[in-house]
């Protein structure tokens, strides 16, 4: 998580910074109270094989390069918070860099997928697109993912409008970070053959669970402490009237995804601008 893009509004810029900023201090938080992502979907944007070399950019705590690896890839975690990365690297299997998806510290051509879970809304779009374009490969992939609590479900709704606030609930239709890629993807003339698909998931909370999914978010996490004591309360309250134990509180979740390859603007502009990393 890096950056807004700066194409949005500017006078939201100093508290969207803020915000990105945000999750290093929330780490433990972050990785214990957020829902994985389903290998399903992440089958469906890598492909049925095994063994390709995968970026996860703006990785956090590695929830999604922790899957990825489970399919039998090899993944590099990036993220520039060092905070976030500490906690990614108590998962095996995983290489781990600080890095920013404005600067991606990997060679021209240097991995078959790049991956990003709930963290390309963060991003400087006209500065992240042509980093990802160059490290990918010729024939490689990106994989944009996105879990977002279904709030259809009235308790569901209940717990975002408490995170979210109601008019931001109401604007993105959805609990979570609900962002629409497929604009910025087009516009960038670096990306073709964009395609979406959307997965169902669930995540299995208990109280504490449900508080430190809660503090993860980062319109919890930049209040005032005074104000962040209340918002919990709140979902406390929620859980108490909603949840029976020991029957942990299932939490519904869709995962909306998109896949896109490398156009070939990308491709050429890729072997002008410098060498191209072996295939390993």
């Amino acid at each position: 998580m890096t950056t807004n893009d700066p194409a949005g509004d500017p006078a939201a810029a100093p508290v969207d910074a803020a915000r990105a900023k945000s999750f290093g201090a929330v780490a433990a938080a972050y990785d214990a109270g957020r829902p994985t992502f389903p290998a399903e979907a992440l089958g469906w944007i890598l492909g049925p094989g095994r063994g390709l070399q995968v970026l996860d950019l703006g990785a956090g705590t590695g929830k999604l390069a922790a899957v990825a690896a489970g399919l039998g890839h090899h993944v590099i975690a990036v993220d520039p918070s060092p905070e976030m990365l500490e906690v990614c690297r108590r998962r095996t299997g995983l290489d781990t860099m600080v890095g920013a998806a404005e600067s991606i510290p990997l060679a021209h051509a240097s991995v078959d997928a790049v991956i990003v879970g709930q963290a390309f809304h963060w991003f400087d779009h006209a500065r992240a697109l042509p980093e990802i374009a160059r490290v990918l490969r010729p024939n490689g992939v990106l994989g944009l993912l996105w879990n977002n609590a279904d709030t259809v479900v009235p308790w569901v709704r209940r717990i975002w409008q408490v995170v979210q606030g109601d008019a931001h609930l109401g604007e993105h239709r959805g609990g979570g970070d609900r962002f629409e890629p497929l604009p910025i993807l087009e516009q960038s003339n670096l990306f073709t053959m964009i395609e979406q698909a959307r997965f169902r998931h669930w995540h299995d909370l208990d109280r504490g669970g449900l508080r430190q999914l809660a503090q993860s978010h980062s319109r919890v996490a930049v209040l005032k402490e005074s104000r962040r004591d209340q918002v919990l309360e709140q979902i406390d309250l929620i859980y108490e009237h909603t949840a029976r134990p020991p029957e942990p509180l299932r939490m519904p979740y869709l995962t909306d995804c998109f896949r896109a390859h490398p156009s070939e603007f990308a491709n050429y502009r890729r072997t002008v601008d410098g060498p191209v990393a072996p295939h390993l």
